[in-house]
């Protein structure tokens, strides 16, 4: 799959009427990222303001024909670093919230919620994420969910895990859809062709820092693969919706068919297992 990225520029707005003590940091960056031939403009911003207004703006859409009314939204957060002790992994708060609408994508950096210079939590989010009208899909998506009610105090109101939405708009049973990968659920979804080459190491998070220390410049590559996961989790939900509401065209011949490619190397291993079944039979 292509995927290309482009740094438009580096934009600075004041959202509004703010005083300097409540949010003097209105940097956001914008970028152009293309995904087989679509086009999507991912803003990056540790602004609340500016995370605000792009969640207003977002409510407006209306970006599927099965659910009246409604918002698909791709989400996922994301820690940089995972921390561990004795008894495994650390709870600690997520540091990137990411979600997309399609063509739109916002990547928010979601500050420390113990941290001194923090005066107000991120309570600007639960407008949109309380919303019944917006429906926000992803994998893990409850845990996920969880861990932001407990350490930011924001509520998914509408949460739907794309692994159970497959198993029941698909209804293929003969695959493991409940424990597949991001990639490997948009490969029995969407296609073949939503084939992403992940590079082999981490991605780095940051390639220069700027005035403020929490206002660091993000990857290229980061936001590459950030947008795109972002938009693949809102394509398998809209794809999904569409089968399990009965507007696409014969939804269970087009979930037999995208699951079917998506099984083949499955298939491959059985054929194998038969003949090597049938030497030993005719021996």
């Amino acid at each position: 799959m292509e995927i290309t990225v482009e740094k438009t520029e580096i934009l600075v707005e004041k959202m509004g009427k703010m005083k300097k003590e409540e949010d003097p940091y209105y940097f956001y960056d914008c970028y152009t990222v293309n995904v087989e031939g679509h086009r999507i403009l991912t803003i990056v911003t540790y602004c609340d303001y500016t995370a605000a207004k792009w969640l207003k703006e977002a409510k407006k859409i209306n970006n599927t024909t099965s659910l009246r009314n409604s918002l698909i939204v791709g989400f996922s957060v994301e820690r940089r670093y995972d921390e561990f002790t004795r008894r495994g992994r650390r709870d600690t708060p997520y540091e990137l919230l990411y979600l997309c609408t399609g063509s739109q994508c916002l990547i928010y950096h979601l500050e420390d919620p113990d941290s001194y210079y923090i005066s107000r939590p991120h309570k600007f989010l639960n407008p949109f994420f309380e919303d019944p009208n917006v429906i926000v899909v992803g994998t893990g998506i409850k845990a996920k969910a969880a861990s932001l009610e407990r350490h930011f105090a924001v509520k998914i109101k509408n949460a739907v895990d794309l692994n159970e939405l497959a198993v029941k708009g698909m209804k293929r049973d003969e695959l493991d859809l409940g424990r597949y990968d991001l990639d490997r659920l948009a490969k029995a979804v969407l296609g073949k062709r939503m084939d992403v080459v992940r590079p082999e190491e981490k991605l780095e998070w940051f390639k220069e820092r700027r005035s403020y220390w929490h206002d660091d410049e993000m990857t290229e590559s980061k936001v590459m693969f950030t947008t795109t996961d972002a938009y693949l989790f809102y394509r398998i939900g809209s794809k999904l919706l569409s089968m399990i509401h009965g507007h696409e065209k014969d939804s269970s011949a087009a979930a037999a068919a995208v699951a079917a490619a998506a099984a083949a190397p499955s298939n491959k291993k059985k054929k194998k297992k038969n003949k090597k079944k049938n030497k030993k039979g005719k021996k």
